[in-house]
């Protein structure tokens, strides 16, 4: 079955600065060595980078905008501008179809919005796609009120969205 690893969100957001995500360091080497194993393995690998509107910290040319890891030659890199880069971008599902892509494992940030959201847009658009778990990440629930994180924990609310999308 050909497959595509499908690489969301891994921007300066999310690795670098005061608001890391959990685990952040850890995530980005999982994150990385699965980059380095599918392309070994002759995968599809594909980016995506979201953009922010221009008074967000992720606005395109900022900082903060910027992917954290480099794709390799001949790797494309999709923007979007909406949780699901399937909806951003209608040209991405053809062209999984163009090159005989059946699965997509997708990885990344934010477990709860854009993976998940890309995970069923995938599937919408015909695709067998799962987010690889222990390989997408997020903030705790809460993370950005003024007395910190209440609620969910990032692993459970990674391990929630694994199991509302599994296979």
């Amino acid at each position: 079955m050909p497959r595509a690893l499908l690489v969301v969100d891994v921007q300066n957001w999310g690795f670098a600065g005061d608001w890391p995500v959990t685990d952040s360091a850890a995530l980005l080497q999982r994150i990385d060595a699965e980059i380095q194993r599918s392309r070994a393995a002759g995968d599809l690998v594909a980016w995506v980078q979201n953009d922010g509107g221009e008074d967000e910290m992720d606005a395109p040319g900022e900082f903060f905008w910027e992917l954290t890891l480099t794709p390799a030659d001949g790797e494309t890199v999709w923007r979007k501008t909406t949780q699901d880069v399937f909806e951003s971008q209608p040209a991405l599902a053809d062209f999984f179809r163009q090159n005989h892509i059946t699965q997509i494992d997708l990885i990344g940030l934010q477990s709860e919005m854009c993976v998940r959201s890309s995970t069923l847009g995938a599937r919408a658009a015909g695709f067998t796609a799962s987010p690889m778990p222990g390989l997408h990440g997020t903030y705790p629930e809460g993370f950005f009120e003024p007395d910190g994180p209440k609620g969910m924990s990032a692993s459970r609310i990674s391990a929630g969205v694994d199991d509302e999308l599994s296979e």
